[in-house]
């Protein structure tokens, strides 16, 4: 039988009466009072050890199903185990919060040590420690870097092949930003070079087995790498290292601008151009973008166009969604409150307003 009770307790129970014995019967096998038997079922204790092996005799089913063993998570689950750690963090918004989803993470990680997915997983829910939790004390950001750090190193050396060359792009990333970039460079030399993506591919698959919904999904998460991916370089781009011509940039931010509204995703291309303003000393237009940019920063939370993306994209928790946008209004409103050339903006009232909107849910 599947035996889906949490508790040690309620799996002995489910066994149990899966088999139509009660409790005095099967302490009768194993050789204890129903007293105790009883007190197992609910949680108050626990058998002894040496009978872990008869009590799996005597319910049919092996020790491993009776403890509920599991070598590793599905996929599924690390998602599931994971947002569920850093939404109940997000939601509380505190610095215990935040405390305690670390002590969880942790105790997963402790629960099942050779989980691949989990332990590459568990580097975003690091990052995710480092966006949200912005004024922990700088001991606590370099212990979830080492620990970040050690994950990745955990996933390429279990070999994994569904985990192993993203585990080196991150190591990789790291050396590079903080580190050795020389042994980043390095890491990168060890990919091996790309045979195309297999998503088209399974897409076909899927709708030859009709099952178009998973087709569906499956090919609008792509249509969204690829949207963003293309964001991200045209905002690289805008880096005067990459086009020191100003008219260039300009052609970048709006290719970002038109990629935006064409797929119905947050347009940020005022941040962009609010750059190339205050770069030029062009203040009245600075404060157009600064007011504009504030207004898009604030629908974060929105979901992309859900003509094109829906249901693919659409299981993103809205709790999830409003407080990753708060954060990034916060990030916001700390960077213009420091940056010195930002200053003439505060003579518009309607930039002063957009910038006190920041805070406003913080």
């Amino acid at each position: 039988m599947e035996c889906t009770s949490q508790t040690l307790g309620g799996r002995i129970a489910a066994l149990r009466k899966a088999k139509g014995m009660t409790q005095e019967q099967l302490a009768a096998r194993v050789g204890v009072s129903a007293p105790a038997v009883s007190k197992w079922e609910t949680d108050s204790s626990c058998p002894d050890i040496a009978l872990l092996c008869p009590l799996a005799r005597a319910l049919d089913t092996n020790v491993d199903t009776l403890l509920q063993f599991e070598e590793t998570l599905p996929d599924s689950e690390v998602t599931l185990r994971l947002n569920a750690i850093l939404g109940q963090a997000m939601a509380d918004g505190t610095e215990a919060g935040w405390e305690a989803a670390e002590q969880r993470l942790d105790d997963l990680l402790h629960q099942y040590p050779n989980c691949t997915a989990l332990l590459f997983n568990a580097t975003a829910a690091c990052d995710s420690f480092q966006l949200f939790f912005p004024k922990a004390e700088e001991s606590r950001k370099q212990k979830w870097k080492s620990r970040k750090r050690e994950l990745l190193q955990r996933v390429r050396a279990s070999g994994s092949s569904a985990y192993w060359q993203a585990a080196t792009v991150g190591l990789a990333s790291l050396e590079i930003a903080e580190g050795d970039p020389e042994q980043g460079a390095a890491l990168l030399r060890e990919l091996p070079e790309p045979v195309g993506d297999p998503s088209f591919v399974w897409v076909t698959y899927y709708l030859k087995k009709k099952e178009p919904d998973k087709a569906l999904e499956l090919t609008q998460k792509q249509l969204y790498r690829a949207v963003i991916q293309a964001q991200t370089s045209l905002a690289t781009l805008m880096s005067a290292r990459l086009l020191p011509e100003e008219a260039r940039r300009r052609k970048a931010c709006e290719a970002y601008r038109v990629l935006a509204q064409t797929f119905g995703l947050p347009d940020l291309s005022d941040g962009l151009e609010l750059e190339l303003c205050l770069e030029k000393g062009d203040i009245r237009q600075a404060a157009d973008c600064f007011v504009r940019y504030v207004r898009a920063m604030r629908r974060l939370a929105e979901l992309p166009d859900p003509q094109l993306f829906a249901p693919g994209m659409a299981n993103a928790s809205g709790a999830q969604r409003e407080t990753a946008s708060r954060e990034m209004c916060r990030m916001l409103f700390e960077e213009v409150a420091k940056d010195e050339r930002c200053r003439p903006l505060w003579d518009f009232p309607d930039c002063v307003a957009a910038r006190d909107s920041l805070c406003q849910e913080l």
